[in-house]
């Protein structure tokens, strides 16, 4: 494990907030509301459209399994990943990036 993968999982398991991935794994994670600007960088303008509520921008730990149509519930929601990405420093993950609608 590099540093920047043992501060960001520190980071996150002291600040993070619970969800659940799939109903069923608990993990930690720094939840953001996208607002309509911000969507359109991570998302075309059809998938804008179809949102019926503000996306939120997840960051996670490096060893969730976190990929599109898994389902993230939080505060009583139940949000699906539309998009995933994986942060790298120096070749190794340090954090998972999810879009949720």
């Amino acid at each position: 494990m590099t540093l920047f993968k043992k501060r960001m999982d520190e980071k996150l398991a002291a600040f993070g907030e619970d969800y659940l991935l799939n109903g069923t794994t608990a993990l930690k994670g720094f939840f953001q509301q996208l607002d309509t600007g911000r969507m359109h960088i991570y998302l075309d303008d059809t998938e804008v459209a179809m949102l019926t509520r503000p996306g939120l921008f997840l960051v996670t730990t490096a060893d969730a399994a976190i990929s599109v149509g898994n389902t993230i519930a939080r505060d009583g929601r139940t949000y699906t990943v539309l998009k995933t990405s994986a942060q790298r420093i120096a070749n190794t993950t340090v954090a998972k990036i999810a879009i949720l609608g």
